[in-house]
């Protein structure tokens, strides 16, 4: 993500633990949005079991994701890393999401179904966020 310049990378520094590790700010042209998404980011040495199916990983390990997450008003990330062999996987914990009547609201997504982290990947993230916010305009 710190090679896009639309984005700006903000660590949060909070004693206590409230979940998200970066607060990521989308800009249109260099200027600021108000678009905000969170990341939260966990990772592990070694490799945990893996079920790929497509393009979704299923990793068999607790993400131990905090319920406090769920009162955020915006869309919340998490990048999950295995150090062994540097590979980085995505998921939504509160997925932006459009519904029926250009309705937009976040999904609690608590399954441990991931996708690859890739540039592309990143793309699909920060598209999703924009379109998000352009849907409650």
């Amino acid at each position: 993500m710190t090679r896009r310049d639309d984005l700006i990378i903000s660590r949060q520094r909070e004693q206590k633990d409230c979940g998200l590790d970066f607060l990521v700010t989308l800009l249109k042209d260099g200027s600021y949005t108000g678009r905000i998404f969170g990341v939260q980011v966990k990772a592990t040495v070694s490799t945990p079991k893996l079920i790929e199916s497509k393009d979704i990983v299923e990793i068999q390990i607790d993400l131990g994701l905090s319920q406090f997450i769920a009162e955020f008003s915006f869309p919340v990330c998490l990048f999950f890393f295995t150090l062994k062999n540097g590979q980085g996987y995505y998921k939504w914990i509160l997925e932006p999401v459009m519904a029926e009547g250009d309705y937009s609201r976040l999904y609690w997504d608590n399954t441990n179904n991931l996708y690859r982290l890739t540039n592309e990947g990143i793309s699909n993230i920060v598209s999703m966020v924009n379109r998000w916010y352009d849907s409650r305009i």
